[in-house]
């Protein structure tokens, strides 16, 4: 059963067949400060574009909402920046949802200059931050809409739910925000550096674990690579057994596959999961016999496809960079 919230921005979005390729879109409340369209443009480091305005750069759109600021982007990702949101969320509660014409994206929360939650739209038990079950009691329509064409939606009804501000269609034209039909003000987004950040999503969520095994030797490298291919070959069924075994004994004795046989692994199946703990499978495979550290990363790729032997797995992988230095 679809909420009304999902069926508003079902329609919302089948209305705009664009937005698919990318939508960002971010809630403003007040928490400690007061939420002003001014006020945010400030925060932003931005600036109001000016008609003959062609200077580079990212356009966003601003409309007040009551109390609330709304920030909306139909090509840019600027808004769940963690390092912009600090600034924005000083002082106030900041959701934002966007996504990307790959099919990926998720939810933000920041609050006080932290973020506090990120979820991935596509599943919504994937996520991070200083406190990711701020987000626990309002998952009903996300998890509804798991696997369904309603994943999109089901995100901005969520943002909606959480904060009670809808996006109005009838301030949206066929093109993007429209200022005749709505009270959008059109600005220049400023340059905000980048944090620092792990080299790839598994220091995100591991990063003493990532930054041991990057500064570990070759051999123990491969020998974590090892284990961790292991634990995933024990958990799945592949449409290429000996394709497999090749892979994993090349980890293990430091060898170099040939670029056919590397190639072919892209297009190995995976059987005895979910369809993204397949693909993680498949994923972690192939980013281990890639080059020097970059083959780390088949770390992320593991640890997403076998969640229920993590625990144990990361034991293992501790005790062996431990016992070698």
């Amino acid at each position: 059963m679809v909420s009304d919230p999902v069926r508003y921005y079902d329609d919302f979005l089948a209305d705009r067949d664009w937005l698919a390729e990318g939508l960002s879109w971010a809630v403003v409340q007040p928490a400690s400060a007061e939420a002003t369209i001014d006020g945010v443009i400030k925060r932003l480091r931005a600036r109001r574009v000016e008609p003959g305005d062609n200077n580079p750069g990212e356009l966003a759109d601003l409309a007040q909402i009551g109390p609330n600021v709304v920030v909306f982007q139909d090509d840019g990702c600027a808004l769940s920046r963690p390092e912009v949101l600090r600034w924005l969320s000083d002082g106030m509660r900041v959701h934002t949802v966007d996504w990307t014409i790959n099919g990926n994206g998720g939810v933000t929360y920041a609050v006080y200059g932290k973020v506090l939650a990120w979820m991935d739209m596509n599943d919504p038990d994937r996520g991070h931050g200083d406190d990711p079950s701020v987000f626990a009691d309002d998952l009903e329509d996300v998890r509804a809409a798991q696997g369904t064409e309603y994943v999109t939606p089901a995100v901005m009804a969520f943002v909606e739910r959480r904060t009670g501000v809808r996006l109005p269609a009838e301030w949206m034209s066929d093109e993007g925000a429209d200022p005749e039909a709505g009270p959008w003000v059109t600005v220049r987004l400023g340059s905000f550096p980048s944090d620092p950040r792990p080299p790839s999503n598994f220091g995100h969520y591991e990063p003493d674990l990532d930054a041991r095994l990057r500064a570990a030797s070759e051999p123990v490298r491969r020998a974590a690579l090892a284990l961790a291919l292991r634990a995933v070959t024990k958990r799945f069924r592949f449409s290429d057994d000996d394709l497999v075994r090749r892979a994993v004994e090349a980890v293990e004795r430091g060898l170099t596959l040939d670029e056919d046989a590397r190639s072919r692994i892209v297009y190995l199946k995976a059987h005895g999961a979910d369809v993204r703990a397949c693909s993680s499978a498949v994923h972690a495979l192939y980013a281990a016999i890639g080059n020097g550290v970059a083959a780390v990363d088949a770390m992320g790729a593991a640890r997403h496809a076998v969640v229920d032997e993590w625990p144990a797995l990361r034991r293992d992988l501790y005790r062996l960079v431990r016992e070698t230095g």
